[in-house]
């Protein structure tokens, strides 16, 4: 199983990366075609990148956490449910 999923995680990131690199080549290409145009206005001010990761990252630990949660409630119902369902199947059952 773990094997499986390591081959879906590298092909994942194979894919991620190759999609990267092809938009970088575009937009180099783009950015290369436009370099005549004219300059850009000087009170544009780009966006600060860190701030972006810096969101991702709280979001990606957010999930994460979230995600540890639901695990430990579903497996908390998966010792539960077996135990619940032989007391009623007990019930059930002709005396």
């Amino acid at each position: 199983m773990a094997d499986a999923a390591t081959a879906v995680q590298e092909q994942v990131l194979t894919t991620i990366t190759t999609t990267q690199d092809a938009t970088l080549k575009v937009l180099k290409g783009w950015t290369d075609t436009l370099a005549s145009a004219p300059a850009l206005s000087e009170y544009y001010v780009a966006p600060k990148i860190d701030s972006f990761y810096g969101f991702a990252e709280k979001l990606w630990a957010t999930e994460k956490e979230f995600f540890v949660k639901l695990l430990e409630v579903a497996t908390e119902a998966g010792k539960k449910i077996p135990d619940a369902a032989k007391k009623s199947a007990g019930a059930g059952a002709p005396k």
